[in-house]
């Protein structure tokens, strides 16, 4: 294989399929055509020598050796984004693809009006905006698919990603308000009739509920897992079970239990970026909004 003959698009095509698991998602993330991202695959798959991808039913995976091959191409395109990002004439407007990583609630709540304010701002860049959990946005970082991400900042990161906290927020427990309607019911006489809608046991969120109901010696019923914060609202509002949620998510539908002995939970949301990566002008001009909104 000669180093020189693989083209820069074929590893960021490579890259986006392993990353969605489809060249169906891949070629949307890419603004391309499904066949476009077929041939740039198999053009690589034809310089390295071997096959990249086990291609099933309904599903793409990495083969023995694409997994070998994926530290090598996110290098590759890491540098290529290092590259741009300390030639690029700072006198030029700002244009071009910058890729971000966003928790749904974040993106939802949070940023929306600095997204707003960038678009406006610099209307030749596209926003590359990429939705995922909060760990998946980390992992992104660090392994440099994205330059910036916002989440929540969970309780550990790689030693290759810093963290800068932006948000504070103060997680309460939520019922449908029909539960309490009569009588409010305390935690722990909800936990013994209704299950608990939470998010995924892996999630930072989660870890820091389970954390605060082990203290207050409460066991759920059972645990019904979300991901999607604004979605255990909704379904906390149809009263099929309780939730523990940022105060931004109570509604008319939702009431608050009463204080408990110990204080409900926290969380900080903030900044996901790599260490030591040269400071890109569209990653920095969009912190910059979001510092201004602060």
């Amino acid at each position: 294989m000669n180093p020189a003959h693989i083209d820069h698009q074929q590893i960021l095509a490579f890259l986006s399929v392993a990353q969605t698991g489809s060249f169906s998602a891949a070629a949307q993330q890419l603004h391309l055509t499904q066949p476009a991202v077929s041939k740039r695959v198999a053009l690589l798959e034809s310089q390295v020598g071997a096959a990249l991808f086990e291609r099933l039913a309904r599903q793409v995976v990495l083969t023995e050796f694409g997994a070998q091959f994926l530290p090598a191409a996110q290098k590759v395109r890491q540098a290529m984004d290092d590259l741009a990002a300390v030639t690029l004439d700072s006198s030029r407007p700002l244009s071009g693809r910058l890729a971000i990583a966003l928790s749904h609630y974040v993106g939802l709540h949070l940023l929306p009006s600095v997204l707003e304010t960038f678009s406006r701002r610099y209307p030749d860049v596209v926003l590359d905006l990429r939705f995922m959990d909060s760990e998946a946005a980390i992992d992104a970082v660090a392994q440099g698919s994205v330059r910036l991400a916002y989440g929540t900042l969970g309780h550990s990161a790689p030693s290759t990603v810093e963290t800068t906290p932006l948000w504070q927020e103060k997680l309460v427990p939520l019922v449908a308000l029909r539960h309490a309607e009569q009588h409010t019911p305390t935690l722990h006489e909800l936990a013994q009739h209704l299950p608990v809608i939470a998010p995924a046991a892996h999630t930072s969120t989660r870890q820091s509920i389970d954390i605060w109901l082990n203290a207050l010696q409460i066991r759920p019923l059972a645990v019904i897992e979300v991901n999607q914060l604004d979605s255990i609202a909704l379904l906390v509002g149809t009263g099929i079970g309780w939730g523990v949620l940022p105060e931004t998510l109570q509604n008319s539908d939702l009431a608050r239990l009463p204080d408990t002995a110990l204080a409900p939970p926290e969380r900080q949301l903030g900044l996901i970026t790599q260490k030591n990566r040269p400071t890109h002008r569209l990653a920095q001009a969009f912190m910059d909004c979001v510092t201004e909104s602060q």
